[in-house]
């Protein structure tokens, strides 16, 4: 639903050129400056006009409605003095009609959409850094399907490769291993294999054995991966983080499709052995215009695959399982190789997925490393986070349950990671650090609980809201109508999330309703309002805050609380 479609209605039916997406309505800077703005720029483009010549035609042109008390040029921005009390009585309606769909554009309905992300090497168990992965991919998947598009979540596991082959010789018996001793096996493996050049070559010759499907070594490699894979979807699943479909690398080996991609790449005299006798691609006859990473090895000496080769037919599998949005998750250091496959792909006539990238978590001493053996486990990483949650839930919520308290603490914890990765960019590195991520206070993802649980206090003494909205919906305060303005919002912030493949406007969104709510808790009493009316009103646009917020979140994956 546009909240503002009657203010839309009048100028599209002055402007027929627009449509109601070129019409975008922010909040003026000061309530001195009006209630609504209508930002210009888009509009006027599509017209060819000036903004501010556009925004001074509206005002002269359109019929606007009594919801519209007045409309005067800023600029390039037409500001609105509005009919407050009739608009908030919109919003509000809105929110309780559609409820856990609030926000939602339905942009994806009919359609299908593929993502993978994730894909952990078997190194034991997930990293802090690795987990941005995962909880971007999720997140991400769970606002494909707010949008109602029909999701595929894909795992790609990685059963082959020289890690692989190390760790299944120094795991010669993986049913005595336990997921937690991995890491350190994984280690230790790279280190011997760093120092031991005969080491190293047998899990190479553990590969090619791999590769020409024999048994007994597909047995071992199956073990070590399925141990590694169980081990990491438990941790992960903490974060509430699944899958669907799990895509063995080991599956694209030899796979018929690249027959015809090799072909293609023969055609445009694109593909030769080099001196190590290894079959490349000379990425510059396809396209490639910069001399790092020009070439791309296909296929050892010895005839075994390399780990891309395999990935072009994994890209090419996707394709043709996803018909109107394939997405993967990588990080940012995968850029040139995605580029790499995207261009042979396109030489041989095949699309690829588009790439979200990632940049990274890092500790104060720089970048995680799993082969270096530094790391903050994601498991320890919780543990913690949710002792230190319990510690403050005990305090607060002495009259519960320690059963409901110990629920209410992993909530927390769990929304002070996801918050506080999800809420950056995915282009902006995230500072890893133990105070700020689970601090309950500040711009964190366990002060937007606290402000749900506030709400829900509120509405516990208020009783039942009435779901019908009063003609007469007061609003005498500005804290009122910027909370009004912010929920408003929702669908457009929900928009941009999805055309910028990223949840950070939505963690933003859920703050700053959560800000704008204590600033209202401050200066608009809710269970001693000055009249009846003013008390269901806003015990009313208490319950449409709440909603909005718990929208928000369950797009983060995290948990509005009722106590806290």
């Amino acid at each position: 639903m546009n909240t503002y479609a009657s203010i839309s209605a009048p100028i599209l039916a002055a402007f027929p050129g627009l449509t109601a997406g070129d019409l975008v309505y922010t909040a003026p800077p000061k309530p001195d400056m009006g209630d609504l703005a209508l930002r210009t720029f888009d509009a006027a483009k599509k017209l060819g006009m000036a903004p501010p010549q556009l925004a001074a035609a509206i005002a002269e042109k359109a019929a606007f409605g009594p919801e519209v008390r007045d409309a005067f040029v800023a600029g390039p921005y037409l500001n609105f003095r509005l009919d407050r009390g009739a608009l908030g009585r919109n919003i509000v309606a809105a929110v309780f009609d559609q409820g856990a769909r609030y926000g939602s554009n339905a942009s994806g309905r009919g359609k299908r959409a593929l993502i993978e992300h994730t894909s952990i090497n078997p190194n034991a168990s997930p990293h802090v850094g690795r987990a941005r992965n995962a909880m971007i991919g999720d997140a991400l998947v769970r606002l494909l399907r707010f949008e109602e598009y029909d999701v595929e979540v894909h795992y790609y596991v990685n059963d082959m490769g020289r890690q692989i082959g190390l760790l299944v010789l120094v795991c010669e018996d993986p049913a005595s291993m336990t997921f937690d001793r991995m890491l350190d096996a994984y280690v230790q493996a790279n280190q011997r294999a760093e120092a031991d050049p005969e080491f190293a070559e047998a899990g190479y010759a553990l590969l090619a054995k791999m590769e020409e499907g024999d048994a007994a070594t597909k047995e071992k490699f199956h073990a070590v991966t399925d141990l590694c894979l169980q081990g990491q979807l438990a941790v992960l699943a903490r974060l509430g983080i699944s899958y669907d479909c799990f895509d063995r690398e080991s599956d694209f080996v030899r796979d018929p499709r690249l027959d015809s991609v090799l072909e293609a790449l023969r055609a445009q005299d694109a593909v030769f052995v080099d001196e190590d006798k290894r079959l490349v691609v000379d990425l510059g006859k396809i396209g490639h215009a910069h001399p790092e990473g020009r070439y791309f090895v296909l296929m050892r000496a010895n005839g075994s695959s390399m780990y891309g080769y395999r990935d072009i037919a994994y890209s090419i599998e996707k394709m043709e399982r996803a018909a109107d949005l394939n997405l993967m998750v990588l990080g940012e250091d995968h850029k040139l190789y995605a580029q790499q496959i995207e261009l042979i792909l396109k030489a041989a006539g095949f699309p690829a997925a588009e790439a979200v990238y990632y940049s990274y978590i890092l500790l104060r001493e720089g970048k995680m490393s799993t082969r270096q053996g530094k790391v903050v486990l994601l498991s320890e990483f919780l543990d913690e986070a949710q002792a230190r949650a319990a510690e403050k839930v005990n305090e607060q919520c002495r009259d519960l349950p320690p059963e409901e308290r110990r629920a209410i603490a992993e909530k927390v914890a769990v929304a002070a990671v996801r918050f506080a990765i999800l809420r950056v960019g995915p282009n902006k590195n995230v500072i890893f650090d133990w105070e700020t991520s689970l601090s309950f206070t500040g711009d964190t993802g366990p002060y937007i609980q606290y402000s749900c649980a506030r709400i829900s206090s509120i509405l516990r003494k208020f009783g039942e809201v009435p779901r019908e909205i009063a003609p007469d919906f007061p609003i005498a305060t500005d804290a009122e109508w910027a909370l009004l303005g912010k929920i408003a919002s929702f669908d457009e912030t929900v928009a941009m999330a999805l055309e910028e493949r990223t949840c950070a406007p939505i963690a933003q969104f859920a703050l700053d309703a959560a800000r704008l709510f204590t600033s209202f808790y401050h200066e608009c009493p809710v269970l001693d309002a000055a009249t009846p009316a003013q008390r269901v009103a806003r015990a009313q646009l208490c319950a449409a805050t709440r909603q909005a917020i718990e929208n928000a979140l369950a797009l983060l994956g995290i948990h509005a609380l009722e106590r806290m």
